[in-house]
């Protein structure tokens, strides 16, 4: 077994030129991260066969309703730190983590601000249930947006075996608890009070106690923080309208809708998380190299592309026996499902996004994110209003366009000079 592994490693380490990729390193991060995320992908997987065939369409588009309220207000949690952890931590900074930790706390008191005000606004309009639930996210919302930062660190760090068996144990134990919630309750306000909690107390505790037994030195990097600063404007925007279209259809369409438009979406959302999950390996191995040309960026490119294109035909394939076997109910919405996920291709973008975060363009990120996010926020409203669950599925298939192309033009003209 042990020849067997050096010669597999021997031949990737051979490879590596001919490919112009450092096999080696991304079959081994690039193990341990489909590990993290095949239970990731589980726990999704498993919540939506829950919500989709025991909860009515009803409740599980009032949960989705919750939890996109939940994850627009995470836009005041200064998002920009989560890249900037990433790359502190590579760059042997690690005093950073804890210093924007704290910023992050600080901020995410506004984000506890608003949740009150969407808990006043339920109390006045007759929603006393609901209110209820948005009351007790307000108090403990700081803690929540702080929770997950351990990935981060870990990430930086190269821990990819570390960050994948914590996260991984998160997923099991998290699992559990929202499916007993699920068949106990049945309710939104004790699946999503769980669902909540769970995080708070797990990733919690390993965000802020157990990563301090692999901080090496208090350094921090004030560019880092800087840059964190600076990106979390736009990328709050990018958040809020991310998740903008959910709202925009309860209000317009009802619940029900928001239901089918959530299961419409969730698989092929779930390819691109599990995709994102390899974007840890291209980040702290292009911090590395200081002298990358435009034309290694755009081999990278058109490597990833025709990976994107392998997902979306395979997909295509596959996504009606999906439905019809565990999605019964949303089957005849499978086409709808297929059409959006062609928008997968846009995920190529990947690499310029770590190229720009290595370059610390912060203007190029920040243009791209408003300008994008702009259109998102008033083509949903726009193409929801007037052509409903379709009109939804079109507007995100644009919005994903035009960031790609936004990419592409910012891409040139930053090697230009």
């Amino acid at each position: 077994m042990r020849n067997l592994k050096q010669k597999a490693y021997q031949i990737a380490k051979d490879l590596s030129p001919k490919i112009g990729l450092d096999l080696p390193y991304f079959i081994k991060g690039g193990f341990w991260l489909s590990i993290g995320q095949f239970f990731t992908l589980l726990k999704a997987f498993i919540l939506s066969l829950l919500f989709a065939n025991i909860l009515s369409k009803e409740v599980y588009g009032q949960y989705t309703f919750v939890m996109s309220v939940l994850g627009i207000v995470m836009a005041f949690s200064l998002f920009g730190m989560t890249n900037a952890i990433v790359h502190a931590i590579a760059s042997k900074k690690e005093g950073t983590y804890f210093k924007a930790i704290k910023l992050m706390f600080k901020w995410s008191w506004l984000g506890s601000a608003c949740l009150l005000g969407v808990a006043i606004y339920g109390r006045l309009v007759g929603r006393e249930y609901g209110a209820l639930i948005f009351v007790i996210l307000a108090a403990i919302f700081p803690m929540y947006a702080i929770s997950a930062q351990y990935v981060s660190f870990f990430n930086g760090k190269k821990m990819f075996d570390m960050q994948v068996k914590l996260t991984s144990i998160f997923s099991i134990i998290s699992t559990i608890f929202i499916t007993l919630a699920v068949f106990v309750s049945g309710t939104v306000f004790w699946v999503i009070l769980t669902t909540v909690l769970v995080q708070i107390i797990i990733q919690g505790y390993y965000s802020m106690m157990l990563v301090r037994k692999y901080i090496d030195n208090k350094k921090i990097s004030k560019k880092d923080i800087a840059f964190g600063k600076r990106t979390s404007i736009s990328l709050a925007i990018n958040n809020i309208a991310m998740r903008i279209d959910s709202l925009i259809m309860a209000f317009f369409l009802g619940f029900e809708k928001l239901a089918i438009y959530t299961i419409i979406t969730i698989l092929p959302n779930q390819l691109k998380t599990l995709s994102n999950s390899f974007t840890p390996l291209i980040l702290p191995k292009m911090t590395m190299h200081k002298n990358l040309k435009r034309r290694d960026i755009i081999s990278y490119y058109w490597k990833l592309l025709l990976y994107t294109i392998g997902v979306i035909i395979i997909y295509s394939l596959l996504s009606p026996i999906v439905f019809k076997l565990f999605y019964p109910k949303y089957y005849s919405f499978v086409w709808l499902s297929i059409i959006f996920n062609i928008s997968f291709i846009s995920f190529a973008n990947t690499i310029f996004n770590v190229d720009f975060i290595r370059l610390n363009k912060d203007k190029i990120i920040n243009k791209i994110n408003v300008i994008s996010s702009g259109y998102l926020i008033v083509g949903s409203f726009i193409f929801i209003y007037f052509f409903g669950l379709i009109g939804a599925i079109i507007n995100r298939m644009v919005f994903r366009g035009i960031t790609m192309l936004l990419n592409l033009y910012y891409n040139k003209k930053c090697y230009a000079k």
